[in-house]
């Protein structure tokens, strides 16, 4: 949210910087001290909001504090400015008897508040910085169905910003190098829930990339504990109809876009990549699986399958390899998010990362959650770093 605010006494733009902040963290505010610079920077420049005081010095030349109302509406509103539809406050301690000044500004969507040292104007600032602040639009979109698996990228990246409340989704605002994006937690595992979530998320955010990370069952001779599964053809194995004769698999399957697995299968086959992958990563002993001696993974682009029933039973998860001669992984979730993103009226790029953190059997329990949901979400981030994104753009012209 890109603000302007004018006003050549300190302690009150401190004030003022202070509150917006606690209702839009990373708010871009430029202050201005002048009504000469103020006058420029709204004529060249594309604010949200507008913040100022009308008893300022004319120029920084001047420290003599003029009147600037009978300027107000001619240099806030001209019609050459970029800034001419920008919702704006007026922010001032002498108030005492507006009169007919408020009135008129109301008709050009400048609102008056009344400044003073007890903070009553603070209520009513929160509320239009929030009504001003445009909709977000975020480079990616990662969706976790777990909180450990949000929490997995505390350590990882740029910037995370705290839990907040967006159109109803829980998020976090996140920075990987140059990229903006946003995690999701979606209200609950399982396929609805992350194709709601998923859907939602995409047509408020509009990412150019989507992606999903976290832990994952794997096969049994297929994928071993920590290997981070990247989905290239995710199928549903719990779709089907049942009857006398038992359970009747219905085939269901998507898959990523051809582009888009060329990239992932380059990134990954970098010779330093799984070493930079478990570089700095923390472990106990008892998160190393019982037959290896070193923590290890490897990063593979596989086919999983989605259901919406956990799998805690020896045996179980061969039963799903059937028909399915390549399939390494199963889980609850990428399924639907697949689907979600392929059917958007965007059209973003999409991949899942996950780590097999269990066999549905003897390794079934969460002591390799952890570092599985660690090793996925820095996957993640080295593949967005990869400047995958751009394939979005190329795609798009």
């Amino acid at each position: 949210m890109k603000i302007i605010l004018l006003e050549d006494e300190n302690d009150k733009t401190e004030a003022i910087k202070n509150e917006i902040l606690t209702v839009v963290p990373r708010a871009d505010i430029k202050c201005v001290g002048n009504w000469l610079d103020y006058s420029r920077q709204v004529i060249d420049t594309k604010f949200d909001l507008i913040l100022l005081d009308l008893l300022v010095p004319r120029s920084g030349k001047s420290q003599e504090i003029e009147d600037h109302h009978t300027q107000l509406v001619e240099t806030t509103r001209d019609y050459g400015s970029k800034s001419f539809y920008t919702p704006a406050v007026v922010l001032s301690r002498h108030l005492d008897d507006p009169g007919e000044f408020v009135f008129d500004l109301n008709k050009v969507d400048i609102t008056v508040i009344s400044y003073d040292d007890e903070g009553l104007w603070k209520d009513s600032l929160r509320r239009k910085v929030l009504t001003a602040k445009p909709p977000q639009h975020f480079d990616f979109l990662i969706i976790c169905a777990l909180e450990k698996e949000v929490a997995a990228y505390e350590d990882l990246v740029d910037y995370i910003g705290k839990t907040e409340v967006i159109s109803d989704l829980v998020c976090r605002e996140i920075s990987i190098g140059t990229y903006s994006g946003v995690i999701v937690l979606a209200y609950r595992m399982g396929l609805v829930a992350t194709a709601v979530t998923a859907s939602l998320a995409i047509e408020r955010f509009k990412p150019s990339l989507v992606c999903m990370s976290g832990i994952c069952g794997g096969i049994p001779k297929s994928a071993e504990i920590y290997d981070v599964l990247v989905t290239d053809v995710c199928h549903q194995h719990d779709s089907g109809k049942w009857s006398d004769g038992g359970f009747k698999s219905e085939h269901y399957d998507v898959q990523i876009d051809p582009s888009v697995r060329a990239k992932l299968i380059e990134v990954i086959s970098h010779d330093l990549f799984v070493s930079n992958i478990l570089a700095e990563v923390r472990h106990n002993k008892s998160e190393i699986p019982d037959d290896k001696e070193l923590l290890n993974c490897r990063v593979r682009v596989e086919s999983t399958s989605s259901g919406s029933a956990v799998i805690a039973e020896e045996g179980k998860t061969e039963l799903l390899s059937v028909g399915q001669r390549k399939l390494a992984g199963f889980e609850m979730e990428i399924y639907s998010l697949y689907e979600a993103a392929r059917h958007a009226t965007i059209r973003p790029l999409f991949f899942a990362a996950k780590t097999v953190v269990d066999d549905g059997g003897r390794n079934k329990g969460d002591k390799f959650h952890r570092i599985g949901c660690i090793l996925s979400a820095k996957v993640i981030i080295k593949i967005i770093e990869s400047d995958l994104i751009h394939l979005h753009f190329s795609r798009s012209n």
